[in-house]
This record gives C-alpha cells, sequence and structure tokens, in this order.
C-alpha cells in the first residue's frame, strides 16, 4: 500500500477461503477517509463525503491496460457492509 500512516481500524475477514484485510484511515489529505484491502491482489480506495469510494490503485493487472478493472462480488459486498453508497472508476 502506498501510504505508511498507522490505519484507524483493520477488518479481517476469511471469504472463500482466502484471508483478506481490510484498513480504514480516517484521515487522508484528499479525501474524507481510505480504505485498504489486501487479499490476494490489493486495492486502494478514496471515500469522500458522501460515502463514494474511488478506486485509486490496484495490483490487478488488467489485459487491456485503458479498460478500467472489474471488482470482485466479494469486494462490492464487503465496501457496500462498510457503508459505502457508490463505487467509482471501476467497469
Amino acid at each position: 500500500m502506498s501510504r505508511t500512516q498507522t490505519p484507524d481500524r483493520i477488518e479481517s475477514e476469511t471469504i472463500d477461503g482466502i484471508d483478506t484485510k481490510v484498513y480504514i484511515f480516517h484521515t487522508d489529505p484528499e479525501y474524507s477517509s481510505r480504505i485498504e484491502v489486501e487479499r490476494e491482489e490489493s486495492w486502494e480506495f478514496g471515500v469522500d463525503s458522501e460515502a463514494v469510494a474511488t478506486l485509486l490503485s490496484t495490483s490487478v493487472v488488467a489485459d487491456d491496460l485503458l479498460a478500467e478493472p472489474n471488482l470482485p462480488e466479494w469486494l462490492i459486498e464487503s465496501l457496500l457492509g462498510l457503508g459505502i453508497e457508490e463505487i467509482e472508476g471501476v467497469a
């Protein structure tokens, strides 16, 4: 993950037999908060004051570098479970 700040909250869960960690940061210079998810891949989202998450980075490599990455269903469900209203920057 790109930041060195200590997360305010860490959630751990095993989803489909794979350990998953969610790091939640309540402060970010550009967003109201930030969420980082680590599994076999990683994703980083900036969250605005309207609970809209914007994909900032991912370790997922797409076949088409111009295409926006697809998020797995479990990740979408996890973000919605954290109170995210909308996810931008993904296909």
